[in-house]
């Protein structure tokens, strides 16, 4: 896909297309001389004819054959996507070999190798090629962002705005799940009050340096970091502006270099640090860590407002201490109950939800200053780490290449209407009255109980927007003539939409299927 997420539709039929293609290939020799004379050319080619433009049959029926492979989430074939290149053929026998490159988005795709398999299938499908040559590349590091950041593609935001959820544990394992699978990857400890990442990872040497004027970050495993822990051991007695103008400063001279994503180990709160984090990072997405617990839920949904106001978008939901595994039965029991990610789904359209599981080593590994991810690679949870790192990639390369087809959603004037139109389907018009008294935002739902407190009669009849926005993938957000903001997620009002997210496959606990259903009212469309 455009993160490097393509995957061969109808892949099956590889013998349909093989005998397809031997049969176009033998009726051009049919006439008894023109495939000879191609033989005698492809054996008799030297260097110099070996021009751009020499194989251009055999590279448009390759480039045709390899459009079977189809991105799932852009819903196009690499070829139409641009994503095969610098095709070269040489002669081999009476054959020609060839290769090529397949340029992904990031080098952290999660089924690349899957993907070089069903390119190398296609090609050597086709009877003018003995072997094919499959060298998946990434693109190179483009932002619009100057100084020290300019190298880094991707900015994640891990959040929680409450301490003591397991954030940082979450921060540093998706870090190196990233790193893991190929991406390269840098982690901001942006908490100067207290530092979590000099105790979680230990440094291969824990002296600060500078290179040209800049903070050379530390490095542990091939991951880049740098925490105001590593600079300065003592506590920090700073008042707000301080903190928020030294977090700016670590940040923007530290030489990151080129990065795939840098994680932002967010403080907790969503006060003045957090807010100068998020309107000056040019922040990608959030992922968002939470507990089962109420008090966490809460918390969770003040710093999902504060990211929807200022445009980033919270792509998956982490529910720490889950449930626990007995070691002897493996029955997992919900000792805090079966937590809140349903209503966070509801009420902001994160499809993404994974569940880590109450594990002592986990805590003894961070203690001691080394990832789990890293010391216990192939355990349950950190399994679970991985299909969190694919969840980001997946959704980060839908918000950078266009990945989903969203829906056009504006509102008419002249009818008063709210239209929404989704490619390929009828136009749907809202009533803005009915989509308004919608809204489960906090001030219109209890945040505790999930009743909404909102009263129709409260909503004037005549309410319009004022402002119609996406917010990442999944949700709009809609500014109203009353003063209120809004987010609703797609599948709550467009009745054509398919959501486009799938659950990322494999060993993650999704508690999203498990937690407490929320009734959502039906909404009337004109």
């Amino acid at each position: 896909m455009g993160g490097g997420l393509g995957f061969v539709a109808g892949i099956s039929g590889l013998n349909r297309q093989r005998n397809f293609r031997s049969e176009s290939y033998l009726r051009r020799g049919r006439d008894g001389s023109s495939l000879c004379r191609s033989r005698r050319v492809i054996t008799r080619m030297t260097a110099a004819e070996e021009s751009e433009n020499k194989y251009q049959r055999e590279e448009a029926e390759l480039l045709n054959t390899l459009k079977a492979i189809i991105d799932p989430d852009l819903g196009k074939d690499i070829v139409t996507l641009g994503f095969v290149q610098e095709i070269q053929f040489a002669v081999d026998g009476d054959k020609l070999k060839v290769s090529f490159n397949v340029e992904l988005t990031t080098p952290a795709c999660p089924i690349k190798d899957q993907f070089r398999i069903d390119c190398k299938d296609l090609a050597e499908s086709l009877p003018f090629i003995s072997t094919a040559d499959v060298n998946m590349t990434a693109v190179d590091v483009s932002t619009t962002v100057n100084g020290a950041l300019k190298g880094v593609r991707s900015v994640i935001a891990v959040a929680s705005c409450k301490g003591g959820v397991g954030k940082s544990t979450t921060a540093v394992n998706l870090a190196y799940a990233l790193s893991k699978a190929g991406a390269r990857v840098g982690i901001m400890d942006a908490d100067i009050y207290g530092p979590s990442l000099p105790t979680m990872v230990v440094p291969e040497s824990d002296m600060v340096e500078f290179e040209e004027g800049l903070i050379k970050p530390l490095r542990y495993e091939g991951v880049k970091l740098m925490s105001f822990g590593y600079v300065n051991s003592d506590s920090a007695i700073m008042r707000g502006p301080m903190i928020a103008n030294m977090l700016s400063q670590l940040l923007t001279t530290t030489n990151w270099g080129e990065l795939d994503y840098l994680i932002i180990d967010m403080p907790p709160g969503t006060g003045d640090v957090q807010l100068t984090l998020s309107q000056n990072l040019n922040i990608t997405a959030a992922v968002i860590v939470t507990t089962p617990q109420k008090l966490s839920f809460v918390d969770v949904v003040k710093g999902l407002d504060m990211f929807m106001k200022v445009n980033v978008p919270s792509i998956a939901v982490v529910e720490n201490m889950s449930y626990f595994e007995a070691p002897d039965t493996k029955i997992k029991h919900y000792i805090f109950g079966s937590g809140y990610t349903q209503r966070l789904k509801n009420q902001f359209g994160i499809q993404n939800s994974f569940g880590i599981p109450i594990e002592t080593d986990l805590a003894e590994k961070c203690d001691a200053g080394v990832p789990f991810v890293v010391s216990e690679p192939d355990s349950e949870t950190s399994l679970i780490y991985d299909d969190i790192a694919k969840s980001v990639v997946m959704e980060v390369a839908k918000i950078q290449h266009g990945a989903l087809p969203l829906p056009k959603i504006q509102f008419d004037k002249e009818s008063g209407l709210i239209e929404v139109v989704v490619e390929g389907s009828p136009k749907q018009e809202v009533v803005p009255v009915k989509l308004r008294r919608q809204c489960r935002c906090a001030l219109c739902i209890d945040e505790m109980t999930g009743v909404k407190v909102l009263k129709d009669e409260d909503v004037p009849e005549s309410i319009s927007p004022r402002a119609i926005r996406p917010i990442g993938n999944y949700a709009t957000q809609i500014d109203w003539s009353d003063g209120h903001t809004s987010l609703y997620p797609f599948s709550k009002f467009v009745d054509a939409w398919v959501e486009g997210p799938r659950q990322v496959e494999g060993k993650a606990e999704q508690v999203a299927g498990k937690a407490e259903q929320v009734e959502e009212p039906e909404l009337a469309t004109a």
